[in-house]
């Protein structure tokens, strides 16, 4: 770990794939040594069906095809490697739908979409599923194609055709891929497949990669709240992402009602210490099944507002005296940058620049206290190692889009020791997103994970107080 002043440098966290080989660049790793779980033999095919419109399969078909296919990327060169096909990097292979496995939808889905009946649309496209399920063991992933002419459907009012699809589509327990116009037609077709084929391997049950340095004897839970409208009052239902494996696998969610709540200015609800324990023994409870009932040393909770005291309390007594809980509220608009400022003989992107310093984005992995309870953590920001073009440069992902990386502010409400391990485990948890190709994102999955999940439970109620893997909802 090196030193600059106040700040500390967190390393970029390495990623397992197969046979336990390491890697920082994920995409890089896939193609050198194959997905985490290639030794477990499991998946070892990915076979699909489609649902479409009527006589629109065809695009799917010309989709598997370039999922099949090598790819040259045309954005962000420096970090997109080739995309050399399905095959050639999950070393197992993706076939398209046999003519049995095509499902078509009624010409009323057009009717629908076009008067913006979505629970009209949803019915429709439920029930062709349904019919589809008694084939259910003949396919792994559902590919469901949405076409641009029902756009008008896409989201309205309160209304979301993705997530609303997703909570049904959740209780049949079926992998879904949404397909959009967007993901046939981008200019960049390495990209695409890039995305398209992690997430596919994901919602198949395998594992791309896992997390490499996390304390075996801790865990991780992310808290979010989905606030229905029911009549004239406000039903708020309190959603739970579970990062249970300590290398950032084993996702699960759980969703509960809750009717001890206030609210803040802002509208947040804040539990009572009754709901908090209720919730969180829920959490714990689900742990232990799958960890032979063993409990966790250390507990990380993370969400996005503060914690009361009888939150506080309620997370104590949920846990009890042998496991460590550390509560910390993670907030994405910080108000605050940095920039570093060094002499160098060339700048961030090679250019020749003149003697007497320069300025660059700071180093993704930073972290500087600001408090006795708060402390900066630079999620974003330039990263070393993970430039395929040229690997002696660094490579700052959002620098298209603005020319500083801002920190996420961390506030923590308890906890012991220094702020390196909270900020690391943060720090790795940003990098286990299957259903994205990049880097990192800016939050831990512990808060994106949850918040996606949210989401979802707001279209339904179907799926409270059930227990749900997350490659349902990607």
């Amino acid at each position: 770990m090196s030193e600059l002043s106040a700040y500390k440098i967190i390393p970029e966290p390495e990623l397992l794939f197969n046979n336990n080989k390491r890697d920082v660049h994920p995409l890089r790793g896939l193609i050198k040594y194959g997905p985490y779980s290639l030794k477990m033999g499991f998946p070892n095919q990915i076979r699909t069906a489609y649902l479409t419109p009527i006589n629109e399969s065809k695009k799917l078909d010309k989709l598997l095809l370039e999922l099949n296919s090598s790819h040259t990327p045309k954005e962000a060169l420096n970090y997109y490697p080739q995309y050399p096909g399905f095959k050639n990097i999950f070393r197992i292979p993706l076939s398209a739908a046999t003519p049995n496995l095509v499902f078509e939808l009624s010409e009323k889905c057009n009717v629908f979409a076009q008067k913006r009946d979505g629970n009209g649309l949803i019915g429709e496209i439920i029930e062709k599923v349904g019919k589809s399920l008694v084939r259910n063991s003949n396919f792994d992933i559902l590919i469901l194609y949405l076409p641009k002419e029902w756009e008008a459907c896409f989201e309205f009012d309160d209304f979301n055709l993705h997530d609303r699809l997703k909570a049904k589509l959740a209780l049949f327990n079926i992998p879904v891929q949404i397909i959009n116009d967007r993901a046939l037609t981008r200019n960049c077709r390495a990209n695409v497949m890039w995305g398209i084929s992690i997430a596919l391997y994901a919602k198949a049950a395998g594992i791309p990669w896992k997390l490499a340095a996390l304390d075996k004897d801790e865990a991780y839970i992310g808290l979010s709240y989905a606030i229905k409208k029911i009549k004239e009052t406000n039903d708020y239902t309190t959603c739970c992402s579970q990062v249970f494996d300590p290398d950032g696998t084993g996702f699960k969610f759980v969703a509960y009602d809750t009717k001890e709540f206030i609210t803040n200015y802002k509208g947040n609800p804040f539990l009572s210490y009754q709901e908090m324990q209720t919730v969180l023994s829920k959490s714990l409870n689900i742990y232990q099944n799958d960890h032979a009932g063993r409990i966790p040393k250390k507990i990380f909770i993370h969400k996005t507002s503060h914690f009361t005291e009888e939150e506080i309390q309620g997370a104590f007594d949920a846990f009890g005296d042998k496991t460590e809980v550390e509560l910390v509220q993670i907030i994405r608009k910080s108000n605050w940058f940095g920039i570093k400022i060094e002499g160098a003989k060339s700048g961030y992107n090679g250019e020749k620049i003149p003697a007497g310093g320069a300025l660059y984005p700071l180093e993704r992995g930073i972290y500087l206290p600001i408090s006795p309870n708060e402390c900066l953590l630079w999620t974003q920001g330039s990263v070393k190692g993970v430039n395929v073009q040229k690997a002696y440069l660094s490579v700052f992902k959002e620098a298209a889009l603005k020319p500083l990386p801002d920190p996420i502010l961390i506030r923590r409400f308890s906890g012991q020791g220094g702020w390196h391990a909270t900020c690391a485990s943060i720090l790795a948890l940003t990098k286990v997103d299957w259903n994205n190709n990049t880097l990192y994102k800016t939050l831990p999955v512990t808060i994106g994970y949850s918040q996606n999940f949210a989401n979802v439970v707001k279209q339904s109620n179907d799926i409270v107080n059930e227990i749900f893997d997350y490659r349902f909802f990607m």
